[in-house]
């Protein structure tokens, strides 16, 4: 868990929105860390803006909570979830109870596996946002698809589609979530519901969340015995991601049927 921002505690109780100049350092380790994350270089994005709070004037004002901000996506994207949980605790801390931030932290608390923490913190966040606060809404959908990924992976299937519903009847229907639904129905043996969801998140999909889809669908399709549709699916995949030992083996392994 990264903690190495200094908050004073009475910067903890108020933000001092000042105009204070932030340092070139700051600014060029910011900058450095967002375009790691471009890149996908999480971790070294993480280091960047570790960087460029050690480089700032030390009072907690917007460009600090820019790069908790950024921080806390970075540690969530590298799958440092405990890290990410305490940076969105850490913002919330600062700037007071906000939907958004209590939304990534159950998100992350739930893939940490503090699934009742998850659960405890997506109800607050869900008392604290409003319909049209889109930031929220986004949060809402990753904290839904998180606690649905956790239920899924413990066997509670029924309770993962549960949170799927209440996203997708949210107006949250978005690939992630699209993609937890296939997973949750095909968990519970509804193989043909399965494939229209995926294929539902496939049209919105893009880069790696269509990736992922276009996996699961071929998993499916083989349950299914449609060993040509699978083959054809993970064809598409290694033509549009490059070859992956497990989806060639895959591959090969329907070649044969």
């Amino acid at each position: 868990m990264r903690q190495r921002i200094s908050l004073c505690a009475g910067l903890l109780a108020a933000v001092l929105l000042c105009g204070c100049g932030e340092s070139k350092e700051a600014k060029e380790a910011r900058l450095s860390g967002i375009e790691r994350m471009a890149e996908g270089d999480y971790g070294g994005a993480i280091a960047s803006f570790e960087e460029a709070l050690e480089a700032s004037d030390g009072i907690v004002d917007r460009f600090e909570l820019d790069i908790l901000k950024y921080r806390g996506e970075a540690e969530y994207l590298a799958r440092d979830y405990a890290a990410a949980a305490y940076t969105y605790g850490t913002l919330e801390q600062v700037e007071g109870e906000r939907a958004e931030y209590r939304y990534y932290k159950a998100a992350a608390e739930a893939m940490a596996g503090n699934f009742e923490t998850a659960q405890t913190d997506y109800e607050a966040a869900a008392g604290l946002s409003k319909v049209s606060d889109q930031s929220a809404q986004a949060a809402a959908s990753a904290a839904l698809t998180a606690l649905s990924e956790a239920a899924r992976q413990a066997g509670e299937t029924e309770k993962a589609l549960e949170y799927c519903r209440t996203a997708i009847d949210g107006g949250m229907a978005g690939p992630g979530i699209l993609n937890q639904m296939g997973l949750g129905l095909a968990q519970a043996g509804n193989l043909d519901e399965a494939v229209s969801y995926f294929e539902q998140g496939l049209l919105q999909a893009e880069g790696e969340a269509a990736a992922v889809l276009t996996r699961n669908l071929a998993a499916v399709y083989e349950q299914k015995l449609d060993f040509a549709k699978a083959l054809e699916l993970l064809r598409e995949y290694r033509a549009s991601w490059g070859s992956v030992p497990e989806v060639d083996r895959e591959i090969a392994f329907l070649e044969s049927r």
